[in-house]
C-alpha cells in the first residue's frame, strides 16, 4: 500500500480523547436514546455482565468510567490479549450488535410517530432512522481510484440495504459512507500503519470522488481497540483509541450515533444528488436554493471540466461542471421538445471570513463605476499620468455604458453554505500517528498551507515553547503551515462556455486577448484593485459573431483591495499560479539595483533587514502584467507546436508547479538577463520580430521595478510608465501581425498549465477552539496497538491536478502526469 497519501493527509490532522470526539464531531441522539438502546441490549442477551469489573484507562481530563459488562461473546485472556468465541472476525460481532441497535432505532422511531414516545427533538438525530446498515465484506473488494489501487474493505456503513457478497463486481465507493478496517489480534507496528494507510486512502477517494461529500468518517479496529476519525476539508481528527472489550457501553454510543443519523450528518451535502442512483458510475445534480422550495434551481452535470484531486483533503478541492438545467433531483427536464443550455457550475470551499467570489465581483464593478463617475476625472489617475489622450481609446472603450462587465466571467446564480465544523476545543497536534519527530522551537499561528502572513498571523501571545515538529506542524522556509479556520462551501453557476487563451486557433487570436487583458486590469488598479492570479486558466475568451475574440477575465476570489485600506503593506507574494507568477513573487524580494558590496559588522542590522524583505512583496499592478508577460512567452515557447523551443523550457524547468526562490534558475535569468542564445535560437522562426519587441519589453519591466523603492510600492503614480508600456507594446506589435498572427496553437503532450498556489485570506478572524502550543500529547493508544510517530513535510504540487482545457475543448476529464498545484483550478480551467 502506497503511504504517500496518508503522509500528506496527516498534516491536517488532530488528537482529542474519544469522549470529546463523541460529542463535538459525532451527530447527537434524542436524549435518553443511547440508555433505552443499552437496557435492550443487555435484555436481548447481547451484553451480559463481566466476569471483572473493568475500569476504562482516561487521561486526567476524564473520570474513568466503569464497565461492568461486555459482549457475550467476547472475553479476555491471561495476555491481555482478546479472543473471540466464535470464529468470525471483530467487526461481523459488530455488525450484529449493530442490527440490534437499529431495531431498538426503528422501534422507537415508530412509537414517536404514533405519539407513544416523546418526539425526537434533535437537529441531530434522524427521526427515522435511514436505510444505512454496517455490512462486514471479508470478500469483498473496492475499487478507490487509479491513484490508489484496489483492496478490501472490512466493513463500512453502507447507503443502502442490500450488499451482495455473491457478485464478483467491486461496489461503488459513493455507497460508503463510513469506512472501517480492522486488524487481527497480536497487531505489529508494520499492520497498524497499513491499516491507517488503507483508512487515508479510501477516504481520500470518497472525498474527491464522491461530489457529495461534506466530510467523512471513519473507524479504526486494531486488537480490540477502535478509533474513531474525522475527514473534513479544513482539519481531521483521530480521536484516542477505546476497548470495546472493556468499555462496550463506549462502542454503542457510537453506533446509535451513526445509525440515528440523517445522510447530511453523516457528510452528505442536501443540495447534491446521485444521479441516476442505480448506476454504478452516476453524475450529480446541484440544487441552488431560491427564496422558497419552488424558486429553487437544479442542475445536472453533464461533463468534468475539473475535478477535485490532491493527496491532502483541503488542498484541491474546487470543482467545475459542464451542466444543463433540469426541473428537480430525479432530473425531470425542464420542457419537452427543448435542447437546455449548456452551463458551468463551481463548486468551491473557501475560508469561513472571506467573501464570494461573487461578493468581490460585485465590489470590483461598484469600485470602477466610482472611479469612472467620482468627481475626479479618471483620465486624470495618477496611473494614467504617461497615456496620451489619444491613446486611452482602450479604457474609453471599456467604460462606455459599463461595456467593461462584458470583459469579466459574470456569475449568474450562486449559493453559500455554512460554516463547517470548527476544530473541538481540547485537541493536540501529536507525531505519534506514524513515525518519531524531533522537537524544534517553532511558533504555532493558524495559517493556511502554501500561503504567507494574513490576519490570521499569530501574534506575541501566541507564541509557543518548544513544541513537536508534527504532521500538522512543520517548517518550510521559516514558515509554519497549518489551517485550522472553518470553511464554507459555495456554489457559482456561469451561463458562458469559454477558451482559454492558451487554446484559441492562432498566436494573433492569444495576443488580442492579451491585449484587452492588460486593459482591463489596468482599469481595475485605476478603481482600486489587483486581480493577484492571472493565469492561462483565468484569461478566457467567447467568439464573438464577427470572428473576433472577446476577454473573460475569470476567478476573482482571489483578488483585492490596492492598496489595502487602514494597512501597511504586507507580504502575500505566496498567492498565484507558479507557471505565470512574477519573479519577485516567486524570488519573495524586491528586484532592487546591484550595489557595490560593502564591509558588514557583526553587530550590524542588515541582515536582519535582509531577511525581513522576504516577506515584504506586495502583489502590485506590474506583478499582473508580468503574468501576462509569462504568458505570452509560454503561448509563444510552448503552444506553437514547435518542439525545439518547447523542449528548452521543460528541459530548463522555465514553467513548473513551484515556486523557484533560487535567483540563478533559468527562469528568473530569463527575466532579469534576458534570452540566452540557447532559447533564442530554439524559437520559432516566425516569432522573430514579436520576440524582439516581447525582450524589450522584459528589459522595460525589471528597470521600472529597480526604479521603484519598496517604500512607493503602494504609490499608485509608479505604475503609469508600466501601464502605457504594455498597451504601447501590444498595439505597437500590430504593424508585424501578419509574421506572426496565423501562427497556429496546438496541444502538445505534458503541456497543461499549471494550477494557482494557495489564498491568503484577508478577513478577520482567527482560527476557533485551537489551544496553540498547549495540551501537547501523546495520542492515547493504550493497548495492543502501537504509536509510530513521523516527520511532516510538505507535500509537493502534485502532478497535473488540473483537467481537461476549457469548456470547448474535447477533453473532459483530469490528464494525469503534467504540472499542477495545492490549490484547484476555478471555472474555466
Amino acid at each position: 500500500m502506497d503511504s504517500r497519501i496518508a503522509d500528506a493527509m496527516a498534516q491536517d490532522l488532530r488528537h482529542c480523547e474519544a469522549q470529546d470526539f463523541i460529542t463535538h464531531y459525532l451527530p447527537t441522539p434524542k436524549e435518553g436514546l443511547v440508555d433505552k438502546v443499552l437496557d435492550s441490549l443487555l435484555a436481548g442477551g447481547v451484553k451480559e455482565p463481566s466476569r471483572t469489573n473493568y475500569t476504562t484507562e482516561r487521561s486526567s481530563n476524564c473520570p474513568p468510567i466503569q464497565s461492568p459488562y461486555t459482549f457475550g461473546d467476547l472475553s479476555e485472556n491471561s495476555s491481555g490479549a482478546f479472543i473471540s468465541k466464535v470464529s468470525e472476525s471483530h467487526f461481523e460481532r459488530i455488525v450484529g450488535v449493530g442490527e440490534r441497535i437499529r431495531e431498538v432505532l426503528v422501534q422507537e422511531a415508530n412509537l414517536s410517530k404514533s405519539g407513544l414516545s416523546e418526539p425526537l427533538e434533535s437537529a441531530s438525530c434522524n427521526p427515522h432512522p435511514s436505510q444505512a446498515r454496517l455490512h462486514s465484506t471479508p470478500d469483498r473488494r473496492f475499487s478507490f481510484g487509479t491513484a490508489v489501487g484496489d483492496f478490501k474493505v472490512n466493513a463500512f456503513l453502507l447507503e443502502g440495504v442490500l450488499c451482495p457478497h455473491d457478485s464478483g463486481s467491486k461496489l461503488p465507493t459513493h455507497r460508503i459512507l463510513v469506512p472501517q478496517f480492522e486488524i487481527a489480534r497480536k497487531a505489529t507496528k508494520a499492520d497498524v500503519r497499513q491499516n491507517r494507510d488503507k483508512l487515508f486512502a479510501a477516504v481520500n477517494s470518497i472525498m474527491n470522488g464522491d461530489a457529495r461529500r461534506d466530510f467523512v468518517y471513519g473507524i479504526t479496529n486494531e486488537d480490540d481497540r477502535v478509533s474513531l476519525w474525522y475527514f473534513s476539508r479544513t482539519h481531521s481528527v483521530k480521536s484516542s483509541s477505546f476497548s470495546f472489550v472493556k468499555d462496550p457501553d463506549q462502542l454503542v454510543r457510537v453506533l446509535v450515533s451513526l445509525l440515528s443519523a440523517s445522510e447530511e450528518d453523516l457528510g452528505l451535502n442536501p443540495n447534491i444528488a446521485l444521479y441516476p442512483k442505480k448506476n454504478a458510475h452516476p453524475g450529480f445534480i446541484y440544487r441552488f436554493p431560491g427564496d422558497s422550495a419552488s424558486s429553487s434551481r437544479f442542475f445536472k452535470t453533464t461533463g468534468v471540466v475539473q475535478e477535485a484531486s490532491s493527496e491532502t483533503l483541503s488542498c484541491g478541492t474546487t470543482r467545475v461542471w459542464k451542466a444543463i438545467e433540469v426541473a428537480n433531483f430525479e432530473g425531470k427536464a425542464l420542457a419537452d421538445n427543448l435542447t437546455p443550455k449548456e452551463i458551468i457550475i463551481k463548486d468551491v470551499w473557501i475560508d469561513g471570513p472571506a467573501d464570494t467570489e461573487k461578493q468581490i465581483q460585485d465590489k470590483v464593478f461598484k469600485s470602477i463605476d466610482d472611479f469612472v463617475g467620482g468627481p475626479q476625472p479618471w483620465r486624470d489617475h495618477p496611473c494614467l499620468a504617461k497615456f496620451p489622450p489619444s491613446r486611452l481609446d482602450d479604457l474609453e472603450t471599456l467604460i462606455t455604458n459599463k461595456k467593461y462587465q462584458e470583459r469579466f466571467l459574470r456569475i449568474r446564480g450562486r449559493f453559500e453554505g455554512p460554516l463547517s465544523k470548527s476544530v473541538a476545543k481540547d485537541t493536540w497536534a501529536s507525531p505519534s500517528i506514524f513515525t518519531q519527530a524531533p522537537v524544534e522551537a517553532v511558533s504555532m499561528s493558524p495559517l493556511k498551507t502554501q500561503r504567507n502572513r494574513s490576519k490570521y498571523q499569530s501574534t506575541s501571545a501566541s507564541q509557543v515553547a518548544p513544541v513537536p515538529k508534527s504532521a500538522l506542524q512543520f517548517k518550510m522556509s521559516g514558515e509554519i503551515h497549518t489551517e485550522f479556520a472553518p470553511k464554507k462551501r459555495c456554489f457559482f453557476y456561469f451561463d458562458e462556455v469559454c477558451t482559454r487563451v492558451s487554446h484559441v486557433p492562432t498566436f494573433g487570436d492569444a495576443v488580442d486577448i492579451l491585449r484587452q487583458a492588460s486593459a482591463v486590469l489596468i482599469l481595475m488598479f485605476c478603481a482600486g484593485w489587483i486581480h493577484r492570479d492571472i493565469s492561462t486558466g483565468n484569461v478566457l475568451a467567447m467568439k464573438e459573431s464577427d470572428g473576433k475574440w472577446l476577454l473573460k477575465l475569470a476567478d476573482l476570489e482571489y483578488a483585492k483591495e490596492f492598496p489595502s485600506p487602514g494597512q501597511k503593506a504586507r507580504g502575500d507574494w505566496k498567492t498565484g499560479t507558479p507557471y505565470f507568477m512574477a519573479t519577485e513573487l516567486q524570488r519573495g524580494r524586491y528586484l532592487q539595483p546591484q550595489k557595490t558590496l560593502e564591509l558588514i559588522e557583526p553587530d550590524s542590522e542588515t541582515q536582519t533587514g535582509a531577511a525581513a524583505q522576504l516577506h515584504d512583496v506586495v502583489h502590485n499592478l506590474q506583478h499582473d502584467l508580468e503574468s501576462l508577460w509569462w504568458i505570452g512567452f509560454y503561448i509563444g515557447a510552448v503552444k506553437i507546436g514547435h518542439q525545439a523551443s518547447e523542449l528548452w523550457c521543460r528541459k530548463n524547468a522555465v514553467f513548473q508547479p513551484v515556486i523557484e526562490k533560487n535567483p540563478d534558475a533559468p527562469r528568473h535569468q530569463i527575466m532579469l538577463e534576458g534570452f540566452p542564445e540557447e532559447l533564442d535560437a530554439a524559437l520559432h522562426p516566425g516569432l522573430t520580430e514579436f520576440m524582439a519587441h516581447w525582450k524589450t519589453l522584459r528589459n522595460n519591466m525589471v528597470v521600472l521595478y529597480q526604479q521603484r523603492s519598496a517604500d512607493k510600492v503602494t504609490d499608485k503614480g509608479t505604475y503609469a510608465v508600466i501601464a502605457w508600456h504594455f498597451l504601447k507594446y501590444l498595439g505597437f506589435l500590430e504593424k508585424s501581425r501578419n509574421k506572426w498572427g496565423p501562427i497556429q496553437l496546438v496541444e502538445l503532450p505534458g503541456s497543461d498549465e499549471s494550477k494557482k498556489r494557495g489564498r491568503e485570506e484577508d478577513g478577520a478572524g482567527q482560527a476557533k477552539g485551537v489551544k496553540r502550543g498547549s495540551n501537547q500529547q501523546e495520542d492515547t493508544d493504550d493497548g495492543p496497538s502501537v504509536k509510530r510517530p513521523r516527520v511532516a513535510t510538505p507535500t509537493p504540487l502534485q502532478a497535473n491536478e488540473e483537467g481537461g482545457d476549457l469548456f470547448r475543448i474535447p477533453k473532459a476529464r483530469p490528464t494525469r502526469g503534467g504540472p499542477s498545484s495545492t490549490k484547484s483550478r476555478r471555472s474555466g480551467k
